[in-house]
């Protein structure tokens, strides 16, 4: 099977990523496939701006 774990915390040493870390190893050892997409890695911003929906309307 496969998963998506999206995972949103800022320090790598919280409690959010020792629970992210044990759900990968387990699902792992049990043979599953699992991706992992941290936001704060990718520098994800929440916020849409006008700019954005501009921009989707022109087709960029």
């Amino acid at each position: 099977m496969k998963h998506l774990v999206v995972y949103a915390h800022p320090h790598p040493e919280s409690f959010n990523y020792s629970i992210m870390e044990t759900t990968v190893q387990t699902l792992e050892n049990k043979g599953h496939e699992v991706v992992v997409r941290d936001l704060y890695a990718l520098d994800f911003q929440p916020v849409l701006k006008p700019e954005d929906t501009d921009a989707m309307k022109s087709g960029h």
